[in-house]
């Protein structure tokens, strides 16, 4: 059944209004009987709705007008109740202006969306003419159905991510009403977005309010492409903070402690990540919801063929949102692999990834800070991405050579170079960035005599001895795989300049913009995007094209040995390789014996 098509008509039960003589007496009665909750509704035949309304305008009785107000809010409301109140307020319309707001208010307090479905479409068909009518109630009847976009209390979280049918037919209800109202009054859109990050709810809620309330953002996107790029822009922004509080290294320590409690008390259950870390669980649910979208969008339904056309018109919405709130956020773990899973579906949407990115690195008018970040989600990338071409990444390597040698030529232009990790933090991060990549995925590189001379030809030695020094400022994780693998390639010699930076490593302290001392350790930063993703249920879309990191050691004589001294102890006695898991904080990725 598709989600906003017509519901099916059904047989409205016999009405089972009763008719009474005054509505004050009515209210005294219904509040007088033994039921504790709820009063029976009953609709005052000796006065319409029409006159109470109307008395109340024009002579300001507010003693009927209050209590229809309240009979309607309290009582208890059947099918027939409600449809018989829908036509008498119908005819009242065209006088529901700003003094009968309270009346309008308590008709949207009625609990209409499990209704019968004529009474669904009444009620559907009175609230688009009252805004078509009087646009001043439109932002208040916007936030009543947007708190329609939340279960109710005892709902359970859907299997698999699933909306119930149940909840389906609910959310349709709603949806056909906003999408009149959307095309009837251009003024809802507006409304709609404020209400939508209005109602946003706060990440220690439960997963499911969040699952149910993005899928209906997502919903409103199908019939409202144009608020594609507000919503997707809301949506992120909140899982970035969702994010940002779930760190890589809590969720696999709490899961580390998790397994270590089932060995002890040898059971074999599954581990349920919402146990473990409740943020961290509603961010798995929230991500594989949006990667279920962008596949659903991307892909023609039930094939695997890639709808070109909306597949670049997404791509273009995500990089806004990538580059205004996930490029700009410092420590984010697993939201940016959107990126990632986009760009795995064409080399294409890659190479355009890649161009923007090297854009912002190049650029001297964008804050150093950002440029460095772009370095790092380039190589990140590469280092993880198994759908990349050799081609593609071996041409991104040499134009961070090529820049690192112009920077370098520059330099050496001028009379007394200063190495300070602040003046020239974007060149240093370029080169660790060039490092790493070499380091990570050097097996690709040597495989061949063309892969050994391209890496020749980045002359890789003039870098590491120019005057910048930028051994001295990575990270000794980098450094360390870097040298090897340059010394057993013969690329470059380092260690004799890692055992003169060994000797000299003295700290900086400066003051920086608002006074404060700061001591720095003149070291980059270890921040790599890629790292492992490390949630259950979304790494489903993530893990086929990702590659884990393979640790390598390298054969060292004792001539070797005895000149780097204890800088060596790191490396294998043989050659030799095998697959494990990362050590996160201390390395980017590498773990070796030291």
């Amino acid at each position: 059944m598709s989600l906003f098509s017509a519901p099916t008509k059904s047989t409205t039960p016999s009405s089972i209004l009763k008719k009474t003589p005054s509505l004050k007496s009515t209210l005294n009665r219904s509040l007088k009987t033994n039921t504790p909750t709820k009063v029976r509704f009953v609709l005052p035949h000796s006065k319409k709705v029409r006159h109470i309304l109307k008395d109340y305008i024009k002579h300001g009785n507010a003693k009927d007008y209050e209590s229809l107000v309240c009979l309607i809010r309290d009582a208890e409301l059947f099918d027939d109740d409600i449809s018989s109140l829908l036509r008498e307020a119908t005819e009242c319309i065209s006088i529901m202006k700003e003094e009968l707001r309270l009346f309008v208010e308590a008709l949207l307090s009625i609990d209409w969306i499990e209704r019968d479905d004529n009474v669904v479409r009444e009620y559907q068909s009175f609230i688009a003419n009252l805004v078509s009518a009087h646009n001043y109630h439109a932002d208040f009847v916007i936030n009543k159905l947007v708190t329609l976009f939340f279960p109710s209390p005892t709902d359970p979280e859907w299997d698999n991510g699933s909306p119930s049918k149940t909840d389906i037919k609910k959310c349709q209800h709603v949806h056909s009403l906003l999408c009149e109202l959307l095309r009837t009054v251009p003024l809802c859109k507006d409304l709609l977005i404020h209400a939508l990050v209005d109602h946003f709810p706060y990440m220690n809620k439960s997963t499911h309010i969040h699952e149910y309330y993005i899928q209906n953002l997502l919903w409103v996107i199908c019939y409202q492409p144009a608020l594609r790029p507000n919503i997707l822009h809301l949506i992120f922004s909140k899982v970035i903070i969702m994010d940002v509080s779930a760190p890589r290294e809590e969720i696999t320590k709490l899961e580390d402690e998790e397994i270590f409690m089932m060995d002890d008390s040898k059971t074999n259950t599954t581990i349920n990540l919402d146990c473990v870390h409740s943020i961290a669980h509603t961010l798995d649910i929230c991500l594989d919801k949006m990667f279920n979208y962008i596949y659903a969008e991307c892909y023609e339904p039930g094939t695997n063929k890639l709808n070109w056309a909306k597949t670049k018109s997404l791509y273009q919405d995500i990089l806004t949102v990538f580059d205004q709130l996930i490029l700009p956020t410092y420590n984010t773990h697993h939201v940016q692999f959107v990126m990632f899973v986009l760009c795995s579906f064409k080399t294409t949407l890659t190479e355009a990834f890649f161009n923007y990115l090297w854009k912002k690195v190049c650029d001297p008018n964008v804050a150093s800070v950002i440029r460095q970040a772009a370095v790092n989600y380039i190589v990140s990338f590469i280092a993880r991405a198994t759908f990349i071409p050799l081609t593609m990444w071996k041409g991104t390597l040499q134009q961070m050579a090529e820049w690192i040698h112009s920077y370098i030529a520059t330099q050496d232009g001028l009379e007394c170079v200063n190495s300070d990790l602040r003046l020239h933090s974007v060149f240093y991060t370029v080169c660790q960035a060039l490092f790493y990549v070499i380091s990570f995925r050097h097996k690709d590189l040597v495989n061949t005599k063309k892969n050994v001379v391209f890496l020749e030809s980045l002359n890789l030695a003039k870098i590491v001895t120019s005057r910048l020094n930028p051994l001295r400022v990575c990270q000794p994780a980098v450094v360390q795989n870097f040298a090897a693998i340059t010394r057993k390639y013969q690329l470059a010699y380092c260690y004799s300049i890692i055992e003169h930076n060994s000797r000299n490593t003295i700290p900086t302290v400066y003051r920086d913009e608002k006074g404060f001392v700061t001591v720095s350790s003149n070291v980059l930063d270890a921040c790599y995007p890629f790292d492992p993703f490390v949630l259950s249920r979304s790494s489903a879309k993530v893990h086929p094209d990702y590659r884990d990191y393979t640790e390598v050691s390298f054969e060292a004589n004792d001539s070797e040995t005895r000149e780097i001294g204890d800088v060596d102890d790191f490396l294998e006695n043989d050659f030799s390789s095998k697959t494990q898991k990362f050590s996160y904080g201390t390395s980017p990725g590498f773990k070796f014996k030291g």
